[in-house]
């Protein structure tokens, strides 16, 4: 089956056989239209075999996810979105009654690591935005954290701060910098950092002094941990595809044949 994570920059594409992964593609949204094409169909024709489905799930903008209908329909046709539940795969929805209003990308990650283990959780996902959730060993989710994320906060600064043209620096150092761009690269890589840290001493309350799991995933997650950990001792697991692997339990109980 082919799995689909649309998010707000990013959409991934995943086609699992048997729980191996046999294709795999991760695109920008502006690349969509030139790179859905005619040859990248007929790979992902090959790697989907004789029973073609798509189930997925979207934060990004709806144009995105119409564009991806129209590319995939003679190949899987209809794309099969899955939303947020109030309760599914042992999560229950920690936004109460506004559980709809959850993102369905955090939904499926604490699905698909609750899949995994059932312990208190600390899930720290940094892409387009870093969002960091507390999953207890229940599987009730207690709510989360948003933050913008790396290339958010650049984005914000080149598009307010006048006479700053250059790209950020992608390295980080936790010394001061000396010049304007690296001032603001560093600034942001340790707001983020910051914001980890103050999730990780939160949730000593938060798990009522009960012991808990680090899970690090997207993108710039691992990064932000190492930084930290030279100020901090902290034990951390990296995961993988969260998304994916509530998605694929998801579509497995899919009541659409």
């Amino acid at each position: 089956m082919l799995l689909i994570d649309n998010g707000n920059t990013r959409t991934k594409f995943v086609v699992y056989d048997d729980g191996k992964v046999v294709f795999e593609e991760k695109l920008v949204n502006t690349e969509i239209a030139q790179k859905l094409d005619q040859h990248w169909c007929t790979k992902l024709s090959s790697a989907l075999g004789k029973q073609p489905r798509a189930w997925g799930c979207r934060v990004g903008a709806l144009e995105a996810a119409r564009l991806i209908e129209a590319k995939l329909a003679s190949v899987v046709g209809p794309v099969n979105w899955l939303h947020t539940q109030r309760e599914f795969g042992g999560v229950t929805n920690g936004y109460g009654s506004d559980w709809s209003k959850l993102g369905a990308d955090r939904w499926f990650a604490l699905v698909g690591y609750r899949s995994l283990r059932q312990d208190n959780a600390l899930i720290i996902d940094a892409g387009t935005a870093l969002t960091i959730d507390w999953l207890k060993q229940d599987g009730h989710h207690l709510g989360g954290w948003i933050v913008p994320g790396r290339r958010l906060m650049q984005e914000s600064l080149h598009k307010g701060t006048a006479n700053l043209s250059d790209l950020l620096s992608e390295s980080c150092h936790r010394v001061p910098a000396v010049n304007t761009q690296q001032g603001m690269s560093y600034g942001v890589h340790y707001a983020l950092v910051g914001a980890i840290a103050q999730a990780l001493t939160a949730s000593a309350d938060v798990f009522a002094q009960q012991p808990f799991s680090v899970v690090v995933t997207g993108g710039d997650g691992e990064r932000l941990l190492k930084s930290l950990q030279k100020v901090e001792n902290v034990s951390y697991q990296r995961i993988d595809d969260l998304v994916f692997k509530g998605l694929a339990i998801a579509a497995d109980n899919s009541d659409i044949g």
